[in-house]
């Protein structure tokens, strides 16, 4: 499979195009794609999601794509490395779209919830992109902080729309049940923030109720959850990122690399380094 090596930080292209001219690929950079108008197919890690005007996809490092064009079709790419994550504005907003990113990326994995839910939502994100684009051919700088503070607005509206939407049905359980997501995903990197007595006396709720309530309401055990995204979030430094296992274990709070490499090992089969390592010969 070719990979395409990006250089810069970020990177924005807006064209149009009647045939897609790019083999099966991946990137070393994060890729959000919107379509302005057009018809055809996005296969995305081999899936094909058809898309229509003001679609939107959130790509990461591993994703490997291409696009179906069935009919004429304007297209934004805006391309951005790890390093533009941290690398721009405030150090507060950099923890905040790395959470975001973190999310983002694992319920899109586990859903198939759109990442635009309604027409005024497609609509807003539209206006963002254009607004993206007239900024980058004004300037040009991988450095403008007018883009790096819309791209956090696009990636605001597309996270609204994940977390908006992962639960159906009664509506104070759904509030209750993404408050809780929300609270796991903002304390995974602090193990004991994450243990489910915890949970049960910030929530108030008993122990044996939590546990009980959080899998009527979501199907999975709530340790499964807590393991689960984890993982992802282990899979996506290992995926894009060149922090050593180390400073892994460190940013998401295990107590060494032994420690990692056991949980690691235990629920994918593989130690981190050998996961990497078959990473790189894709």
């Amino acid at each position: 499979m070719k990979r395409y090596i990006q250089h810069e930080f970020l990177k924005i292209s807006h064209f149009a195009t009647c045939e897609w001219q790019h083999p099966v690929h991946n990137h070393n950079h994060f890729e959000i794609v919107f379509v302005h108008r057009g018809k055809g197919a996005h296969c995305l890690s081999g899936i094909h999601y058809p898309y229509k005007d003001k679609s939107i996809f959130l790509l990461g490092p591993s994703d490997f794509h291409h696009f179906e064009v069935e009919e004429e079709t304007v297209f934004t790419f805006l391309k951005f490395s790890a390093i533009y994550l941290n690398g721009i504005g405030q150090t507060e907003l950099h923890t905040r779209w790395n959470l975001d990113m973190d999310q983002l990326l694992t319920r899109l994995r586990r859903n198939d919830h759109p990442l635009l839910a309604t027409e005024a939502e497609a609509e807003r994100a539209c206006r963002i992109v254009n607004f993206i684009v007239e900024e980058w051919k004004t300037s040009g700088e991988e450095t403008n902080e007018t883009i790096f503070f819309l791209i956090q607005a696009l990636l605001s509206v597309m996270y609204r729309n994940i977390t908006t939407a992962v639960l159906p049905g009664n509506k104070k359980h759904s509030e209750k049940i993404s408050a809780i997501l929300q609270y796991i995903h903002h304390h995974i990197y602090s193990p004991e923030l994450v243990q489910l007595e915890h949970l049960a006396t910030t929530f108030g709720y008993s122990r044996n109720y939590l546990g009980a309530f959080f899998k009527e309401q979501t199907g999975v055990p709530l340790r499964d959850y807590i393991n689960e995204y984890k993982l992802h979030l282990v899979e996506n430094r290992l995926n894009f990122s060149s922090l050593s296992l180390k400073e892994i274990s460190h940013t998401l709070g295990f107590t060494d690399i032994s420690h990692l490499n056991k949980f690691f090992k235990t629920h994918r089969g593989m130690s981190p380094s050998a996961f990497r390592k078959q990473l790189q010969k894709i």
